[in-house]
């Protein structure tokens, strides 16, 4: 009866044993897991990211087909265009010397 015990015991031992090495060093332990939760929270981030640049382009598009002024200012600020009889000006910010800031 001992040695049925025993044994039964060392079976038991090694299946415990055997469990826990996968839950803490086998391709699913807790430390893949981990790195797995942050990869998804950046994952996360970026889509985050992403989908407030498409609302913004989506409301630049349908505010550019349903308005004609806002294809003006797109033209004149983006593509620097002008009418014929209109002269374009544009300014060049000159950077300072150090010596000029003392």
């Amino acid at each position: 009866m001992n040695r049925l015990f025993y044994s039964l015991a060392s079976c038991l031992l090694l299946i415990l044993l055997l469990l826990l090495n996968g839950i803490f060093f086998g391709e699913n332990s807790y430390s893949k897991k981990s790195s797995l939760l942050n990869e998804n929270n950046l994952q996360v981030k970026k889509n985050n990211s992403l989908k407030d640049q498409n609302d913004i382009l989506e409301f630049e598009i349908e505010n550019a087909q349903n308005s004609t002024e806002h294809v003006e200012n797109f033209a004149r600020e983006k593509l620097n265009l002008t009418y014929p009889d209109e002269e374009f000006i544009s300014f060049k910010e000159k950077e300072l010397d150090k010596k000029d800031e003392q």
